[in-house]
């Protein structure tokens, strides 16, 4: 985490998230486009804050950005728990007013990198419709990693020179985790984008006119069990079992550990 971007974390099983309100944001986009100082962004949700848990090196790439920012009322509740509140939820989905709004009034250019052929395409003809002013940079699909799950050197240095060629203010970044989180880390000094942020399959969501979650189940809080209506099969174990494990390992952390302590 670069030091110029200070701001208050919590830690929720090893996971620094941090406790950085929209306001802070847009005034950190702001400061990292004007003085062309590199700001990147990603998002903790307890599915990945599990599996960071597990695996050391996912943990470190997470950490390793300079915003991490509470994806999920799972990781809302843990920060509440151990006596380190968030501001709250802050998804993609959730931000899409400021990912996009922002840029349009002040003239930023915005590069979408990610997701199946096509999304990406269509996700920027919206947000160009909803937002006008919003100059879209370029865009790119996501489908470049090999059998492994991971970006073949040449392929990333010939997008990164695509991406550079197009001269963006932003950069999303939507390749799934853990591949977007390397392919930030890896590539944050040869990308000229001031401003990096990750985005999972938001494009999809943007593409297809929708915010992924309808009012009410942001009001009430039911993400988790609105997702799991919509998609048992795929969802039916994160939901469920490892939900329920993250659950009872932010408990056992706190009883173990008491409260967090400031940082």
């Amino acid at each position: 985490m670069d030091q110029r971007w200070p701001h208050d974390t919590v830690d929720v099983l090893g996971v620094r998230v941090s406790r950085a309100d929209v306001a802070r944001l847009r005034s950190f986009t702001e400061t990292a486009v004007k003085e062309r100082a590199k700001l990147t962004v990603t998002f903790a949700n307890p599915d990945y804050v599990l599996k960071a848990q597990k695996d050391a090196a996912l943990r470190d790439l997470m950490n390793g950005f300079d915003l991490n920012l509470p994806d999920g009322w799972g990781v809302v509740l843990a920060a509440k728990i151990f006596g380190r509140p968030v501001p709250g939820r802050m998804a993609n989905d959730d931000l899409t007013g400021d990912l996009f709004g922002q840029p349009a009034e002040h003239g930023w250019r915005v590069f979408l990198f990610g997701n199946a052929p096509g999304v990406a395409e269509a996700a920027a003809a919206n947000v160009r419709a909803w937002y006008p002013g919003l100059e879209i940079a370029g865009t790119l699909h996501g489908h470049w990693a090999d059998e492994h799950g991971r970006l073949p050197a040449e392929t990333a240095e010939r997008l990164v020179a695509e991406i550079n060629e197009a001269a963006p203010d932003i950069l999303h970044v939507g390749l799934g985790t853990p591949l977007q989180q390397r392919f930030v880390t890896e590539y944050r000094d040869r990308l000229t984008a001031p401003v990096i942020i990750t985005c999972g399959a938001y494009f999809e969501h943007l593409a297809e006119r929708r915010q992924y979650y309808p009012a009410w189940v942001l009001k009430l809080r039911v993400g988790f069990l609105y997702r799991l209506a919509r998609e048992p099969r795929r969802l039916w174990r994160r939901y469920t079992i490892e939900l329920g494990s993250y659950l009872g390992r932010v408990i056992l952390h706190r009883i173990r550990h008491g409260k967090a302590r400031d940082r």
